[in-house]
């Protein structure tokens, strides 16, 4: 009846590479937070310098994965999403950090069985998007915090 209807297993899938993304850059926006609020509390800055470290940990961190999200290789365009390197047998396997094993230890991607590997959002994807959480979080400071 509905031929491009997602499956509830495709559904399942896309969840589960969002729950382990979103847990990673939560995380990741979570240290990043409390090391800048830690530098500006023994600086004498208090968050007001925080929220700056914040704005600038951001955006360097963005910057990062910018250059990491960029392709190596034309080989690297070829490559299909959540399946590999195209016309290979063996899928490509995301490289994993200890950053990343102690986030898949914390609770709620702990609970569930996350995706395939090959499947997963790459380590620079996860890392732009916790990079937009440390800018959001500094942007909170400043508009709903009054920081």
């Amino acid at each position: 009846m509905f031929p491009n209807r997602p499956s509830n297993d495709q559904l399942r899938t896309w969840a589960l590479v969002w729950l382990d993304a979103l847990t990673y850059a939560v995380a990741l926006a979570f240290v990043v937070a409390v090391g800048a609020i830690v530098l500006g509390v023994a600086t004498g800055g208090g968050l007001v310098r925080a929220k700056y470290a914040l704005f600038f940990a951001g955006f360097l961190l963005m910057g990062y994965a910018s250059v990491r999200l960029w392709p190596r290789s034309p080989a690297d365009l070829e490559r299909t999403t959540a399946r590999g390197v195209a016309g290979g047998s063996i899928p490509e396997t995301a490289d994993e950090t200890r950053f990343q094993r102690l986030v898949r230890a914390t609770p709620p991607i702990r609970w569930v069985d996350g995706p395939d590997p090959e499947k997963r959002m790459t380590p620079p994807g996860k890392l732009f998007l916790g990079s937009l959480l440390v800018l959001l979080v500094s942007y909170l400071m400043e508009s709903f915090f009054g920081i």
